[in-house]
Formats: C-alpha cells, structure tokens, sequence
C-alpha cells in the first residue's frame, strides 16, 4: 500500500496502529494504517472509520517516504531507541567535599529538600516508553503497545463500529436445532427485541424456587360463582391479574417439561402489557424495575385474592418486603412494602458492594443520620431484587494519550445476610457497627501514622508554560527510599582515601542509617499487622450466628453490555447447582466466579444491572421439581399440553433426528384426537393474540 518506505513510528503511534489492527482483526498490514493514521491527523476514531470505508492512505504526506533504510514500521527494536545519558539527569548530592560532624544531618536535609529523590544505586524512576521492548502498562494477553485502558476501549470502539441493526431482527432457528439438550434451561424470546429485558426477567423468575413453587400450587377461584372444593368447574381467567399468573403458570409448566430449547413469550408479553425498551439513551434497568414491579403486584394481588388455595385470603409476602423507621409498629400507616430495592453503584471506593452499599443507605453513620430516622425491614420477603444504578456518562476518555478513568468492578456475593438491616436485630447491629466505626477510626490513625513515617511534604513552585506565572505544589517524597539511597551511598560510593577519621566517619554515619532504617522499617511492619489484625475483625465484625438467619442466595444475574440490541442483553441463572448464561436463544454454562466478576460493559457506563435473591433452602428442596397440580389436567389439561406439543415437535423433526431425541421428562401420553391447536402452530408465520386462555400455551414458535 504505498511505495518507499515511511518514517517510523513514534511509541504513541504504535500503539494507535495496535489497536487498529486489533479492530480490524488483525488483519492490518501495519504501514498501511500508519498512513491512514497520519492523514487523518492521528485521529484514532476517523482512522478507524476510514479503515472500515476502505481508506488505502494514499496520499499521506511523508517528509521521509523517499528515504532509504529506513527502519521497518513492524521490526522489533533491540535495546533502547535512545543512548542511555552519560551522566545523571539530576545532581548528585556531593558528600565528600565536607568531613565535618554534621555531614550527615547535611546530606539528609538536601535529600528531603529534592523535588526528586537521589538515588545512588539502580534507578526506580517510572520506565522510559521509548526505551522498552515491552510497555510497562501492557497486558501480556494484549496486543503490544496498548495498555488495559486502550485495550477496553478498542472493544467498545471495534463494539461500536461493528454493530448492525439486523441484529435486532428475530431469527427462527430450523426445528432440528431447536431441540433442548439434557437439564439444559429453555430459553424465552420475544419476536420484538424491545421486549428482551422482560423476557429475562420471567426466565430469571422460573429459577427461584419459591416464585416457581409459589406459581405451580396456585389455582385459580371459580369466575361464576358455585363450589369452590369443585375444581372441575374452573375456567382460567382471561383478564385481569389472573390472566398474567395463568401465563406464567403455562409458561414455567413449559419450561420445566417441553423439549424444545427456546419459547415464545409474546403471549406473555400481551398478558403483562410490558411496554418496550427501544430508546438505548434509557436504561433497561428502568424498564425491568417497572415490568417487575407491576409482575410482583400482579402476582402478589392474585394469591391472595383469586386462589383456591387460600381461602382466608392470607397475605403472601413473595416480592414485597415492609420497611419503615426502626421505632415504627409493623401496621403503621408510614410503613411502605418494596419489592426492588435500588442500590446506588460506584458512590464511593468504600462502598462499592452490595452490602456496604445497603449499610451507607438503611444504617449511616448516626453523626449524619439521627438514628431517630433510621430505615429498617419490618417484615423480609421471600425474594428480594435489587436494581444497581450507575450514572449515565461514560467514563471520560483522552485519544491523545490513551488514558481512561475506568469504573471499578461492583461486587455482590453468593449469599447474602439481611439480618443487620432488619428491626428485629436493630439494637444488636447498631451496637456492633458503633465498635465497627471505633476499630475503622483507629485503622484510619495507624495509616496516617504509617504515611507520616515514609513520607515527607515538599513545597515547591511549578512556573506555568506562559513562563509568568507559577503554582505551589505540595508533593510526598519517599522518606524511606531517601535513608536506603543515603546508606547506599555511604556503602558504595563514599571513599576515606586512606584517611582513618573519614574511614570512621563513613562507618558511623553506615550504622546510624541502618538503625534508623531498621527502626522506621519495624515500625511500618508493626502498623500494617496491626491494621490487618483490624481489618479482618471489622470486616467479621457483623458476621455472628445472632445476624445470620436470614440468609438470601443470589438466584440470577441480569447484565447491559452498554449498546442495544437484543444480543446486548443476557442473564446468568442457577439450576440444579450449576450456572446458566442465556444470550438470545444461546445458554450455555459458564463457571460461577464469571457470574460474580462479569465486567462486561463497564466501560459504557452499564454491566449487570438486576440482581434475584431469595431465601436458602437445601439444595434437595432447591433441586425439586415444581409441583404441579394434578388438577390442572381437569382444567386446560395443561401438562397434557405441553406433551402434546412435544409429541408435535417430535412429529415435526425429520425422522433419522427424531429418533435420536430422548424425552426424559415428559413423554408424550395416550393421544389426544380432539386436541385443540396451539396459539401458535409450528407453522405459524404470524403471532395473533389469543381468544381463550384454554388452548394450550404455544412452546413451538
């Protein structure tokens, strides 16, 4: 591309020229995109784009292009680029002009009073680009010359630049790829991908065994009146709350039964009137708090009102948790019910944990907050949601020198106690987390202590680049490495010229640094096991048998990779002791330290967003199946139904597939002559509302 050769590349441009081969798959002839770099002014976005547009550099201006033996753009360099300097770039401190007692005291205040410390042995200032073979800054993995930083915006650039709106369009899978594979969870798509956020939320809703439990033993109370105990005369509801559980209730039956490996919630999204997330200026946070709320009121609504199994109307605190001031009375009128909490992310460094975060919020320091308005949880729920909310902007980022202020990994943990925040324990917990602030004071005093030993305050003036002005600057200078850069000295450089006063001198001043090291260097150990010794009993601090029965499990894990579409969407959830990871139509298993680190999209200001706990129960219990009803076969023949779609799913593969697929959990029963079709047929090019809630759910489409 080009002729004659070019003028190397400087360091900052190498790395620009990485992370465009990077973004073109690395593929990139590296000269090629030095001049598409250069002609378009070192402009990393409109180098990329022109890339993309087939930009071949062409006229690019090069001073050196007619030059020979010019070193290659992609040769590796042997050694530094730049002669080492022959001489130290600062002075050196002259410590054998003087023999006089205070030498030393002489040569300690100059140390300190250098903006730069003096060092006599082996240089420890920051590694010099031009003279690495390897960037300091870059990670091994990575390609050369681009640092973490560039690396994480090269993929949301490469991200960006690569994004269709075709993925948006819903694709039909051909029915032999459609077949569910093992204990593999069924994945739930909508044909519009505005509605994939409630999707996930349903699908993540199935894996918690209380709502999934909750949902299969709920039958619903005659429409017209007679016997309740004469199930055989309940039709299920065709509005209304009703309507909305009868849909999941079909749709978890499906889920845990059918053998195809995705369903259709289009139905469901009619049922719960979801409205689309299609503007990616919102966050789909905003959209799931609301679908959810509305799901949780829904469900809540209709098992105490429109269920056989309840007949006293019990209310049934599955979602929504009570919280109010500690000193209120669980039925004051001030108390409120909650079913997603929403916990602000990245608030401070301290507080960048579920717990901690939930701590700053319902229990802050009393010095701030009275404890007169202190929140408590008056009565838990089974199932608890919490909604992460990060500030819109991304961080900021500088193409000239590739450094970017990255968010720091939110982090929320397999279990969870909510012990400490509830009424209940209030006194216990407020007594506990008053010590807990006692012991972070006193941790607090030792690290100031501990900085003041190794470092030393130094004001200087930094003249501005107009040259008539300047700044005061305070700057920490390393005490320590200024006493081990003295006693380097003494041990190394200085000579007594066979003078036996100098001699002696020399030895005097060795032992007073190593006693001042060995002291300073003991008392820096003595602090930091101190504060370790602090920090493992604050942090355990709260974690007593007294604030440990109400544990919650962290059931699934909703992520926003930051740009929009149906693939930029995906949930993690557990089943039967393994974790899921479902993105569209794809699941496939992924190790739990993935679904407690996933960092994907932070650097867009998004990442996992929603986050389902619910109560611990063993893990046989967590394992079972969901009892469904035996009634339900006098109802809408229900189980029935989803055998029978499968027997037609079966009936629909070609024969040599449908002869290898095992059905372990629903085979198909006696058949069904009069049966009546699905709402949508296999065939079905089109998705109509359904007229009847009788027909069975489609698990085809």
């Amino acid at each position: 591309m080009g002729g004659g050769a070019i003028k190397p590349a400087t360091p900052q441009e190498a790395g620009d020229v990485e992370m465009l081969n990077s973004i073109m798959g690395g593929t990139l002839d590296p000269a090629h995109a030095l001049r598409v770099l250069r002609k378009h002014n070192n402009n990393l976005e409109k180098a990329a784009s022109a890339l993309l547009e087939g930009d071949t550099g062409e006229g690019a201006a090069d001073p050196y292009a007619d030059l020979p033996n010019l070193e290659p753009l992609d040769t590796a360099t042997v050694g530094p680029r730049t002669p080492p300097p022959s001489r130290p770039e600062k002075p050196v401190i002259d410590l054998t002009k003087d023999d006089d007692d205070n030498e030393l005291e002489r040569a300690l205040q100059a140390s300190l009073a250098e903006t730069q410390p003096t060092t006599f042995g082996p240089s420890n200032r920051a590694p010099d680009p031009s003279w690495a073979m390897v960037p300091s800054n870059a990670e091994i993995s990575g390609p050369a010359g681009m640092s973490q930083d560039e690396q994480a915006m090269s993929r949301a650039i490469e991200a960006s630049l690569s994004y269709n709106v075709t993925e948006d369009l819903y694709e039909e899978l051909p029915l032999e790829e459609r077949i569910r594979k093992g204990d593999t969870p069924v994945a739930l798509r909508p044909t519009g991908s505005g509605y994939t956020y409630a999707a996930l939320i349903l699908h993540a809703l199935f894996f918690v065994p209380q709502v999934r439990n909750a949902i299969a033993e709920w039958l619903p109370r005659p429409e017209q009146g007679g016997e309740e105990s004469n199930v055989t005369e309940i039709t299920p509801p065709t509005s209304g709350a009703g309507w909305s559980v009868w849909t999941m209730l079909e749709l978890f039956a499906n889920m845990d039964l059918a053998r195809m490996s995705e369903l259709s919630v289009d139905a469901a999204m009619n049922a719960f009137a979801a409205e689309q997330w299609n503007n990616p200026a919102e966050r789909p946070g905003d959209a799931s708090f609301r679908f959810y709320d509305s799901l949780a009121y829904a469900v809540e609504h209709t098992l105490k009102y429109n269920n056989l199994c309840n007949p006293e109307r019990k209310p049934y605190r599955l979602f929504s948790l009570q919280y109010g001031l500690h000193d209120a009375e669980p039925d004051d009128l001030n108390t409120d019910n909650l079913c997603c909490v929403k916990v602000s992310v990245g608030m401070s460094p301290e507080a960048n944990d579920l717990v901690s975060a939930l701590a700053a919020e319902l229990a802050p320091d009393p010095a701030k907050v009275p404890s007169a308005k202190r929140q408590v949880i008056m009565e838990p729920s089974e199932v608890i949601a919490f909604q992460l909310l990060r500030d819109v902007a991304p961080p900021s980022y500088d193409a000239a020198i590739g450094r970017r202020t990255e968010r720091a990994l939110f982090k929320y943990p397999r279990s969870v106690y909510l012990d400490q925040f509830m009424k209940e324990s209030f006194e216990l917990a407020n007594e506990k987390r008053t010590a807990q602030r006692k012991i972070l004071q006193d941790i607090k005093e030792l690290e100031a202590k501990k900085k003041n030993l190794l470092y030393h305050n130094v004001r200087r003036d930094v003249r501005h680049t107009d040259g008539n002005s300047s700044t005061d600057v305070t700057q920490d200078k390393d005490t320590l490495a200024d006493l081990q850069s003295a006693l380097y000295y003494y041990e190394n450089v200085a000579e007594s010229e066979d003078d036996p006063k100098r001699a002696e001198e020399i030895r005097t001043n060795q032992e007073k640094l190593k006693q001042i090291i060995d002291k300073v260097t003991t008392e820096v150990k003595s602090i930091d096991t101190t504060v370790s010794q602090l920090k493992a009993e604050v942090g355990g601090m709260l974690d007593c048998p007294e604030l440990q029965r109400h544990r919650y499990d962290l059931r699934a894990v909703i992520v926003h990779d930051g740009l929009f579409g149906r693939s930029h969407l995906y949930s993690y959830v557990r089943s039967k002791g393994k974790w899921w990871k479902t993105v569209d139509y794809v699941v496939t298993e992924v190790p739990e330290e993935t679904v407690l680190s996933d960092a994907t999209g932070l650097h867009l200001g998004a990442g996992p967003y929603f986050l389902l706990y619910s109560r611990a129960m063993p893990q046989e219990e967590e394992d079972a199946r969901a009892p469904w009803h035996e009634s339900l076969k006098l109802l809408t023949m229900d189980q029935d139904a989803v055998k029978y779609n499968n027997r037609i799913f079966f009936e629909q593969l070609p024969p040599e597939v449908a002869s290898q697929v095992v059905d372990p959990n629903s085979p198909p029963s006696s058949p069904r002559v009069t049966a009546t079709p699905s709402e949508h047929t296999i065939e079905s090019d089109t998705v109509e509302p359904p007229e009847s809630r009788d027909e069975p759910m489609d698990t085809t489409n």
